[in-house]
């Protein structure tokens, strides 16, 4: 017999039994937590398809703001401003959040709540809130105002901008 080889043993048999359990443990899991479908990685991005000549384009969409205003839903608006109201308040002299606080807007100054830090942008706009003006800067603040501050993106639906323009126009 070699002196020290039953040492050996134990080393090569511990090193031998540790990789079986590290084995497996490894397939016991894969078996236990397996996905039930596939996932695919990263994600795709839809690309709009492009006209040749012989295509017309499409027309734009052209909506009628004085006929959605006269038609619009105080009910609807309200339930619509609750999107806004993480940022502004719509109560006679409640307090500026993010946003200033809406009571009166229709009718009154651009960018004429004291206490609010308005961006320069609309600062510079000038004008009243007319409900054709409040229409449009709803519709797409950026867009109306390039600079301002909110970082809404602006309603889709030309329905709820009119909606919210004529519960707006109720709070006075």
């Amino acid at each position: 017999m070699v002196p020290g080889g039953f040492n050996f043993n134990r080393v090569a048999t511990s090193v031998l039994l540790a990789s079986f359990i590290v084995l497996m443990v490894s397939n016991v899991v894969d078996l236990l937590y397996r996905p039930t479908h596939e996932e695919t990685r990263g994600y795709t991005v839809d690309v709009p398809e492009e006209k040749t000549e012989g295509e017309a384009a499409a027309p734009d969409v052209v909506v009628d703001i004085v006929a959605l205003l006269a038609d619009a839903n105080v009910e609807r608006g309200q339930v619509v401003a609750k999107k806004c109201s993480a940022c502004h308040t719509f109560n006679e002299g409640g307090p500026n959040r993010v946003g200033p606080n809406l009571w009166g807007i229709v009718g009154s100054p651009k960018a004429h709540m004291q206490g609010f830090s308005y961006s320069k942008a609309m600062l510079n706009k000038g004008g009243h809130w007319t409900e054709e003006e409040l229409f449009k800067y709803l519709t797409n603040p950026k867009g109306f105002v390039v600079g301002t501050r909110m970082v809404f993106p602006g309603l889709p639906k030309p329905r709820d901008c009119a909606d919210l323009v004529a519960y707006l126009k109720t709070l006075k």
